[in-house]
Order: C-alpha cells, then structure tokens, then sequence
C-alpha cells in the first residue's frame, strides 16, 4: 500500500506518542485498502514490527471479531476469553505472562481505536499492546489513547480532503499554499487543545493530596500535552518561515548567547539522560538575524544531538568567529546517520525507518526548521556522520549585511 508520506510520517509520529505518554508498549496503525486493513506503522517492539509491518486482515473478519467487544467511545476492548480467533493468524501475541491480579492484561486482549471519515465510513485502526502497568486501561489512559484516535483520524480526514483538493489544483504554488493554511489550521486548535489539557491537569494537580497512582498518570497525560504543543510550536514555526510574504527581523544577534541559552535549556535532560553536554563559543560572534529564529535554529540542533546520544555520550556546541562568517557546529557520539540519509534529514518529516530512531519522539520538522532559518540568513548548513560514531552538524552564517531579501 503506497501511503502519502506527511500522513504515514504523522501516524508513526502519534504511533509514537502513544508508546510514550499513553503507556503501551507496542502501538500499531493500519489503513483500508481495497477491503482490507493494511498495516503501515508499528512501534514499541521489534518483534511485533517485523511480523505486522504490511500486515494485511480483511475488514470484515476484523468486524466480526470486534462485535463482541466492550465500547469505550472510540476505543474497542476484547478481553481474551471473548475472542472468537477469526484473527489468530493475522494477529501477534507476546510473551509476556499476565500478572496474578484481577484487571491484569492478557496476551490474548485486544484494544484498538477505529478511525472513521467524515461519513463515519471505517478508514483505519489503532491498535494498542503490552500496557506498561501490566493491567487493563483505566480512565485516564483510555482518555488519552483516545485523544490519539482522534488526533489520528483527523490527519487521515486531513490527508482525504488534501488529496481530493490537489485534483483541482493545477500549480504546484497553490498546492504549496494549501498545505501551509491547512498547517495553519491544525497548529491552532492543536494548541488550544494542548494548552487546555496542560491547564486541566495543572489544576487537579494543585487540588487535594492525590493517589500516587492517579499523580503519575496526571504526569503522564501534562508530558503528552506539551510533547503535543511543542510539535505545534515546529509546525508553526515551519509554516511561517515558509512564506514568501513574510518579513524577518534584522538585528544585532550574538549567536554565543543563544548558544548558551540553548545548552542551558536542555541541560536537564541531557542529565536526565546521562549524556554531558559542554559549549565552547568565542566571544564576538555576531551576525545580522532574527534571533528568535535563529534561537530555535541553535535549540533544535542542540536537541537533536541530546535525544540521539546515548548514556555515557557527550555533545559539544562551538561557536567561532571569523572575519566574514560566524560558526555553530554540534558534534555527538551517538547513534549516527547512515550515509544515504544524510542529505534526507533535512527534508520535513522525514524520519529514519532504523528502530534506534522511531523509538525516539519526533516529528521530523527541527532540521527541516534549520535548514529553512540557515537560508533564510544566507548561509550553509552540513551534516558529517556514520552509523555508531555519533554526528557533526555544521553552520554558516555571514558575518555582515542585512537578511538577504526573500525574493
């Protein structure tokens, strides 16, 4: 099944999200096609993946088996000794023995999402595995997994509408165009959305003493909403450096000080993940910019050598100064790109398909964002890696003169 590329990045991008703040350890995404459901994103377990990656179950067998099924809004729970095994050879079951308490998950158990078009016509399923509570979903989970069915079913309405526009549009410009103003659109209520549950959460945490349970699952759902709004915040930020009618600021930026605010900004978790981070920028280090965008330009780099270390790694962040260019270079010894993904990185929403990186979050938009706000200033930008040994990151900016024009 050939699946838009922004639709199956965006899926793999909420399959992901689901692993991290919905508490499961496998998530799974599959689409209609020609009467069967096809399955074009799994995340959490290798073995899970290399079995359901293009796995394909006839749409009504999967009907059939989910009519017994308990209706949680969206959500479709089988317990195990409902089942009725029309889907035993289409599905996977894990290894993990059930725990010895009453609500414990089964092997067996099956709890999917069901994403539906505007007609309420069955387009897709999210399907979830091994809850990391070893229990079946409470309330707030539930709440959550469902706040990813819906974000789910409304990029694929999304991708539908898109495609049945783009038959009307006869210049790449006004499809270009589309694209920004429907970012546009979901950025704003994905961020009144995000800033709602933020709120909410905030609220009950500051009410009467809470269970721990219930505490660390406020925790959970807060991470998600600002996961949530921070990919918002790039996709913002992606639409507005994409406009042609768009004026940036030039001013006097010293690119040592956002340096230096990035570093400070992801310090924690870089602790948090025992990776050492160290800055090294010569003072003078100016250039006529935009500083706001040239400050998430700094950030996202610095982010992204943080996310791709490993315990025990080391990111180091240069500034230098020259006569008619400053530099930033950002060197890691993690993970590293393979060398026909190097020039890709850069392009938006591209994602590595290499397990080592889907099991990370992201969106695939921070260099996308670094390779607009270079240009922007009239600079270059490279990439030097290789798989295991980590990466370097390298950008040129001039020294003097104003923004160059857009035009």
């Amino acid at each position: 099944m050939e699946v838009d590329r922004t639709l199956a990045r965006t899926l793999q991008l909420l399959a992901e999200g689901v692993i991290e703040f919905a508490g499961f350890g496998v998530a799974a995404v599959s689409l209609v096609e020609d009467g069967a459901l096809h399955t074009v994103a799994v995340v959490g377990d290798d073995g899970a993946a290399a079995q359901l990656l293009d796995w394909r179950a006839p749409v009504e067998l999967v009907e059939r088996e989910l009519a017994p099924a308990e209706v949680w809004g969206a959500l479709r729970f089988l317990p195990a000794d409902r089942a009725s095994g029309h889907l035993d050879q289409h599905a996977w079951v894990s290894d993990v023995p059930p725990l010895e308490v009453e609500d414990a998950w089964h092997p067996q158990d099956l709890l999917c999402g069901l994403l539906h078009d505007d007609d309420g016509r069955l387009r897709g399923l999210l399907s979830v595995d091994l809850p990391t509570s070893g229990r079946r979903p409470d309330q707030v989970q539930r709440a959550t997994l469902q706040m990813y069915v819906r974000l789910a079913e409304r990029a694929l309405v999304t991708t539908l509408e898109r495609d049945d526009l783009a038959l009307l549009v006869e210049r790449e410009h006004a499809v270009a165009e589309y694209r920004r103003s429907i970012i546009d659109v979901l950025s704003h209520e994905l961020r009144g959305t995000a800033a709602a549950i933020a709120h909410t959460v905030e609220s009950l945490q500051r009410g009467p003493a809470l269970a721990d349970d219930v505490a660390t699952a406020l925790g959970v759902v807060h991470g998600g909403a600002e996961r949530l709004r921070s990919v918002v915040d790039d996709m913002a930020a992606l639409t507005k450096l994409g406009r042609s009618d768009a004026l940036l600021r030039a001013v006097t930026t010293d690119l040592g000080e956002l340096a230096s605010e990035a570093v400070g900004l992801h310090r924690a978790e870089a602790r948090s993940r025992a990776v050492e981070v160290e800055l090294d920028a010569q003072d003078g280090a100016t250039l006529l910019g935009d500083p706001e965008d040239l400050g998430r330009m700094v950030a996202n780099l610095v982010s992204n050598a943080v996310k791709y270390s490993e315990p025990g790694g080391r990111v180091l962040v240069r500034v230098k100064a020259g006569q008619g260019c400053v530099a930033l270079v950002v060197s890691d010894r993690g993970i590293g790109i393979a060398a026909c993904e190097r020039e890709r990185v850069f392009d938006e929403f591209f994602r590595s398909p290499r397990h080592a990186v889907r099991r990370r979050p992201g969106a695939g938009l921070g260099l996308a964002i670094v390779r607009r706000v270079v240009a922007l200033h009239g600079g270059a930008v490279r990439v030097a890696s290789a798989l295991g040994e980590g990466a370097t990151f390298t950008v040129e900016l001039p020294r003097a003169g104003a923004v160059p024009d857009r035009g």
